[in-house]
């Protein structure tokens, strides 16, 4: 397991064998495999198989992304007025507010509230397609516009005593009309090419068990391949 290192080309090998060239911390770094996945997203893979199948890296290259930011806000239930019910909220985006989406961790998950039972854990998302300058404000002025449209959309809570956000640059691909078809000519042209599978959030899905279910037809195509 190689932390820290990121996949610059891809080369095909006599025997339908791949050579991966990446890049490290302590320089360049050249591996042979029987098989690749790309777990990447589809921009990255773009480039990656331009080479092999430019129909694949051309349909790849055309999945836009949202850049969002997390921010994740703790708050003490002994200083809370009041504390919301349910697992958190949407917001659409013709409402006009800052916030996305709210999600109540410590609602949500009964683990996070039995490991930290005088805690309320909210966990905030901003960021929508076409506001990529928004996630990239200072922390502080993320942290208090949540913060204050999240006290409008549940009532009184108090203010958190400590913050964190997370930014995800080009994080979350979107799906235009027409993306089924899109991503069915992306696994056509890829599927020709032995050894190789694609997974991740550009395909099938951007939930969790969307994203599992496609890395797990990937290894399946690897194991069969090697």
């Amino acid at each position: 397991i190689l932390t820290g290192t990121a996949a610059r080309s891809l080369e095909r090998l006599p025997g339908d064998r791949w050579r991966v060239t990446a890049v490290t911390g302590d320089g360049p770094l050249t591996l042979q495999a029987d098989a690749v996945v790309l777990a990447v997203p589809a921009f990255a893979a773009a480039e990656l198989l331009r080479p092999h199948a430019p129909l694949a890296g051309e349909e790849l290259a055309g999945v836009p992304y949202a850049s969002t930011a997390v921010v994740t806000l703790v708050y003490s239930r002994g200083r809370a007025p009041a504390l919301p019910e349910g697992n958190g909220f949407l917001v659409p985006p013709a409402d006009g507010h800052t916030l996305k989406a709210a999600s109540f961790l410590s609602n949500k998950w009964a683990w996070l509230r039995e490991a930290a039972p005088a805690e309320f854990v909210v966990r905030a998302s901003v960021g929508r397609f076409g506001e990529e300058g928004l996630p990239a404000r200072p922390d502080r002025h993320l942290i208090r516009t949540v913060t204050a449209e999240l006290r409008r959309a549940v009532g009184a809570m108090g203010d958190p005593y400590a913050a964190r956000v997370t930014r995800w640059d080009r994080g979350l691909p979107q799906y235009g009309v027409g993306h089924l078809d899109r991503v069915a000519r992306i696994r056509e042209a890829a599927g020709k090419l032995p050894g190789l599978a694609l997974c991740g959030a550009a395909y099938e899905g951007v939930g969790v068990a969307a994203c599992v279910a496609t890395g797990r037809a990937a290894a399946r195509r690897a194991v069969a391949a090697a």
